[in-house]
């Protein structure tokens, strides 16, 4: 049961980020300032709200689940996200930061136009609510219910109202100063768990002795569930649409004070994703080790949080996971009313006030609230919380990821192209996607029982289609082209240069620690 020391510590965390919200919160509420802080975020800020953004209670028991159940390889997802958040700095900030927009799909109306833009938008409404607000609240709630036997649904209502009511309030200042408190907060508390279960089990050493070898290694083969090959081709075309071009990510190198911020930032939360195998997958492994027949892989991060932490660790614990469940949260809801206010009521009426579009964007942060509670019971027929996560950003995500990069590598490309591309893309990905989920076996070979194999075909499908389309169709007019495609933006927009030190010595890193567990 939780204690008053656990209390206090809970209590003093949320105090913590009301008290940033609160300071966030006394500027004027311009459109600028409430849907991109007014756009002057320096790179901390920027790199550790990236990082609080991503991860969330689908990360915290998530990869300990599936670390419970597959071992190390998990982590796979986070070292590759290095990769594209490498990607975010070098290529896209430049463009994004020029153009000054506020939603990646209006940067997509100025290279193909408004159906692509309203296709885009539409796609990162229905994912912000299955894949980010749902997971969140379905996981967050499921960790404290087996702690504490609190009511699931109890649980995600008050957690949205709270969270609800303080992005209302501050806008994506108030999300950006919260997740500097609530991203510290994660690494702490995951650093305390992970070191209290190896003491648990006797050091790595005594890890390594109870464990599977393979448990360890995050090098796998061709045909089997997360092969090698799976993360560095498809799950960095996947994740290269989810860093470079998701409103909830993207949104804070929008508001950043410049492209050098931008890109420092996406450096950093790029350094700090490396952490998060060794604080939150290791201890799934870990838990692997001290409890081998659990019912439910997801119950392994709770478990060592009940069994092993004392009064008091306990409480830094679950405050970090409540402080990260917000933040992520907080930037689902702030990043769907951007979208929504700029995307579709602003071509409707783009004679809105700065108050107007303020309080359009309060709303739309109460039904996104609301959404995420209908849609959290969807989770919980997953095998773990992160499988389903992962299969379905890849299938679905991956489409649009393959067109839009395409269009900007590519001048020729066109809005022909990259709508039949997405849409093909699209088709297909939904179509393997219940091939595999609802097990009918119509796509069977010993390559394709990964998900990030298949993704690889949607992403084919989708870019060859685009190209295709494209060349059978009219050229795009030069305006189309011109700024919007990578290497086209005049000079001084690219001048950041401090970043590629920092983006030199992140790739390296990446490769060693690859290296060391392969």
């Amino acid at each position: 049961m939780i204690g008053i020391i656990d209390t206090v510590v809970i209590v003093l965390s949320l105090v913590l980020v009301v008290g940033a919200v609160l300071r966030a919160a006394g500027k004027k509420q311009t459109d600028a300032e409430y849907f991109l802080a007014g756009r002057d975020l320096r790179w901390p800020f920027v790199g550790m709200s990236l990082l609080a953004s991503n991860i969330s209670a689908e990360h915290v028991v998530g990869l300990a689940g599936d670390g419970y159940r597959v071992g190390l390889v998990t982590g796979g997802y986070e070292w590759m996200a290095a990769w594209c958040l490498i990607i975010l700095a070098s290529l896209f900030t430049p463009l994004y930061l020029r153009r000054r927009i506020y939603t990646i799909p209006e940067f997509l109306e100025h290279r193909f136009g408004w159906g692509l833009r309203a296709f885009l938008s539409g796609n990162l409404l229905l994912m912000n609510v299955l894949t980010k607000n749902a997971i969140d609240l379905w996981a967050g709630s499921l960790l404290l219910h087996l702690l504490f036997g609190w009511n699931q649904t109890g649980v995600m209502v008050a957690l949205s109202i709270l969270t609800a009511l303080y992005t209302m309030k501050g806008g994506l200042r108030a999300v950006v100063y919260a997740d500097m408190v609530q991203g510290t907060w994660l690494i702490i508390s995951g650093i305390v768990l992970t070191i209290v279960g190896l003491v648990a089990v006797g050091g790595w050493s005594g890890l390594t002795a109870r464990v599977d070898p393979a448990l360890l290694h995050m090098v796998k083969p061709l045909d089997s569930e997360l092969p090698i090959t799976g993360f560095l081709i498809g799950n960095l075309f996947g994740g290269m649409f989810y860093w470079c071009m998701d409103q909830t990510n993207v949104q804070r190198v929008l508001g950043a004070r410049s492209v050098d911020d931008g890109q420092k930032g996406a450096i950093f939360a790029g350094f700090l994703k490396l952490l998060i195998p060794f604080i939150l997958v290791l201890p799934g492994v870990i838990a692997h080790a001290l409890y081998p027949n659990l019912a439910r892989a997801d119950m392994a991060y709770p478990r060592m949080v009940s069994d092993l932490l004392p009064v008091g660790l306990r409480g830094v614990v679950l405050a970090g996971l409540i402080a990260i469940l917000m933040s992520s949260m907080s930037a689902c809801y702030n990043a769907s009313a951007t979208l929504v206010v700029r995307d579709f009521f602003m071509r409707w009426k783009p004679g809105l006030s700065d108050e107007q579009q303020v309080a359009i964007g309060r709303k739309i942060t109460v039904l996104m609230a609301l959404l995420g509670v209908l849609a959290a019971p969807l989770v919980g027929r997953s095998v773990t919380i992160w499988n389903y996560l992962q299969m379905l950003s890849a299938y679905l995500g991956v489409p649009l990821g393959a067109v839009v990069f395409m269009g900007l590598l590519w001048k020729r490309g066109n809005t022909a192209g990259a709508i039949a591309g997405g849409t093909t893309g699209f088709a297909l990905g939904l179509f393997l996607m219940m091939d595999q989920t609802l097990g009918w076996g119509l796509v069977a070979h010993p390559y394709l029982t990964s998900f990030l194999h298949r993704s690889i075909l949607v992403w084919v499908l989708a870019a060859v289609t685009m190209v295709v389309v494209s060349l059978m169709t009219a050229p795009p007019a030069q305006s189309k082209v011109e700024g919007n495609v990578f290497g086209s933006a005049p000079a001084q927009t690219t001048a950041g240069t401090g970043y590629r030190l920092w983006a030199v010595g992140l790739f390296m890193c990446t490769l060693v620690l690859w290296w060391a567990f392969r």
